[in-house]
């Protein structure tokens, strides 16, 4: 799925446009972060096409769609601008060819290669510290360590710890560690400690572990930022974006439950075998 380019992920408005508005940042920088708009169009088939219209955007940028041209632009019948349209951290998934062979139509157009990817990161670390002093309520600590991975992207620093918050951290977890990150591991794991610790979020709502798959950071955190659930979005096949509280946690394997033969293993609420969950034991005998 992530060896080549053909838009079956793709980042959400608020990884791609919302957080980027220091033009300073070079991590959005033109060469860095890739618009559609930077593409030109290179079918060689334009430059025969019997349409002078198409034989002229041969070796010219693609063209911002709207609602006069969508249908000209995707001429495969496709209307999905969720899959086809976006932008992108070229710096980080841009893997030159070197494998390509000669005169093998495989690798016309060049189609990229695999390469080392990070699994820990100094940038990281800095932020997870800074994480660490905001649950300790040392938002100076927290923004110095926030303004060390913003100094090294040249971003504006940040100057008042008081409007340092969880929300401050994920969104520069967001550009900085774009498709390194399992953003949902990390959105349960804020939303645990929310409900473990009843500490207060910035949007003024605390959480209990008691009501944790009812009420959590997680789903208001998503409902706040990603248009296509707080929206439904649908999909060119007319299947909305949906979510519920309740996905703060992914179901328990039925084939784990079945092969537990000395005890029960109850289900997360909101998923098929939930009610033939049986309290859980406070001590073996």
């Amino acid at each position: 799925m992530y060896g080549r380019g053909i838009g079956r992920y793709r980042g959400t408005p608020y990884s791609t446009q919302y957080i980027w508005t220091d033009h300073t940042d070079y991590r959005h920088a033109k060469g860095m972060w890739m618009d559609m708009t930077d593409l030109v169009y290179n079918n060689p088939a334009l430059k025969t096409s019997k349409i002078e219209a198409e034989r002229n955007l041969y070796g010219k940028p693609l063209v911002q769609y709207d609602a006069s041209n969508i249908k000209q632009m995707f001429t495969n019948g496709s209307l999905d601008t969720i899959r086809h349209w976006f932008g992108w951290p070229h710096y980080k998934v841009f893997i030159n060819s070197t494998n390509a062979l000669a005169n093998d139509p495989y690798w016309t157009p060049p189609r990229g290669t695999n390469t080392d990817w990070y699994v820990f990161r100094l940038a990281e670390t800095y932020l997870l510290r800074a994480e660490a002093y905001y649950w300790k309520g040392n938002l100076e600590l927290a923004m110095s360590d926030i303004n060390a991975v913003r100094a090294r992207a040249n971003a504006q620093l940040y100057t008042d710890a008081s409007k340092i918050n969880i929300g401050t951290i994920l969104d520069e977890r967001a550009r900085e560690l774009y498709w390194e990150e399992p953003r949902k591991t990390e959105l349960t794991r804020i939303a645990y400690i929310f409900a473990l610790t009843g500490k207060s979020a910035y949007n003024g709502k605390s959480y209990t572990m008691a009501a944790f798959s009812d009420n959590n950071f997680f789903y208001d955190r998503i409902m706040e930022k990603n248009d296509f659930y707080k929206n439904q979005v649908p999909t060119l096949q007319g299947v909305k974006y949906r979510i519920a509280p309740y996905h703060v946690l992914w179901p328990i394997p039925a084939s784990a439950q079945r092969f537990n033969t000395g005890g029960h293993i109850n289900q997360n609420k909101g998923y098929s075998g939930y009610e033939s969950n049986v309290p859980a034991l406070d001590k073996i005998e």
